[in-house]
């Protein structure tokens, strides 16, 4: 057992790993239409985000284990109650950044 890794994940580590999560353009466009504030089906998120559900049903197991979004009844997806959209959906707060969800791949 080696005792010189650290037990607890360092912020550094976290924020890598959301910036693999968010690197993804669908899944960047699944997030601008989620910061919008309506919940929506997988199917709806597909055609938004130009992908295929099947392909979206993936990335949302992905943005869920990440805990940016949540599935409520109906499997309706939406965000995170921690995250804070602003009004028009242009910005979402993550508390450490913010995400300009306007720009586009």
């Amino acid at each position: 057992m080696n005792t010189s890794e650290p037990t607890t994940t360092s912020s550094a580590t976290k924020l890598r790993h959301l910036a693999t999560v968010l690197h993804d353009p669908v899944r960047w466009r699944i997030l601008k239409e989620l910061a919008k504030g309506e919940a929506l089906p997988v199917w709806v998120l597909a055609g938004l985000a130009r992908s295929t559900a099947p392909k979206v049903s993936k990335h949302m197991a992905v943005l869920r284990k990440a805990g940016l979004v949540t599935t409520g009844y109906g499997r309706l997806y939406k965000l995170a109650a921690h995250l804070q959209p602003e009004a028009n959906g242009s910005r979402l707060d993550l508390g450490h950044c913010v995400l300009k969800l306007d720009a586009e791949f």
